[in-house]
């Protein structure tokens, strides 16, 4: 578990509660190098005026995206570490990079280690929801040798741990909410943010690995509610964890990936 510094809130003071009149607020940050979860929210699916009108019509406040935002991130950053501006949802995706050699100096932000910054912002948000398999439980990049030394936020390779340690709790009481998947379902990735957003969730709708009872197949469809990679893996999948899927069965049957490679090599 991570025990960092207060590098960037080093002045902070409590993030205030929701007040009425103010609108929830949603922060979306990406690390390590991944904008899988923007993409499919906001075009791969076709899903970009599900996002948009969640901001629009349900009166979520944004204060910044990787992909709609065009001013900096670091002034909305200092705010919100200082307690001026409330975080009701923080969206991360992509995994956390604690390498080299326990730094995290392969992921920055204004020349410091991303993972410190999403520390803090995730102590002062109501609700944190990871956003991917990456950013729940560290996805492919923290498949061994790991050189990056990747973890989610809450989950290291499937078992409790990752950046903030299994008993970490939201300003809200809850456990940081894991959409899974790869890209994760746009679908689901909506749902709970309003879920979220609305106030006062239910935290028996979490299973034990932290994910929504409403979480999807990352590759499914209304026609076809089983994982798309079901023909390779040969089971059916509520949610990736890590490289493997929930019953530690691994994602891929690698003999066969290697000869669909090899045959792709050949065309």
């Amino acid at each position: 578990m991570l025990d960092p510094m207060p590098t960037f809130g080093s002045q902070r003071t409590t993030t205030p509660s929701r007040k009425t009149g103010i609108p929830p607020t949603l922060l979306w940050i990406g690390c390590g190098s991944c904008s899988g979860e923007s993409m499919a929210i906001l075009g791969v699916d076709g899903q970009a005026t599900d996002f948009l009108d969640l901001l629009e019509h349900d009166g979520i406040r944004l204060l910044w995206h990787p992909s709609l935002s065009l001013e900096p991130l670091a002034p909305i950053v200092y705010r919100v570490l200082n307690g001026t501006l409330p975080l009701t949802l923080l969206c991360v995706e992509g995994s956390i990079a604690m390498g080299p050699d326990g730094t995290g100096l392969f992921d920055t932000f204004d020349g410091k280690p991303k993972r410190d910054l999403v520390y803090e912002l995730c102590a002062v948000a109501d609700y944190v929801l990871a956003l991917g398999t990456c950013a729940s439980y560290g996805g492919i990049p923290a498949a061994p040798p790991n050189p990056t030394e990747a973890v989610g936020l809450q989950y290291s390779d499937g078992q409790p741990g990752g950046l903030l340690g299994e008993d970490w709790r939201s300003r809200k009481d809850l456990p940081v909410v894991n959409v899974a998947g790869c890209a994760a379902d746009s679908d689901t990735m909506v749902l709970a943010m309003r879920w979220l957003l609305a106030g006062d969730p239910d935290p028996a709708q979490l299973d034990h690995f932290g994910r929504p009872t409403f979480v999807r197949p990352c590759l499914s469809g209304a026609d076809r509610p089983k994982c798309g990679t079901a023909q390779w893996v040969g089971h059916s999948c509520y949610g990736c964890i890590s490289q493997k899927f929930p019953l530690s069965r691994e994602l891929l049957k690698w003999k066969e990936a290697k000869k669909c490679a090899s045959e792709l090599l050949l065309t």
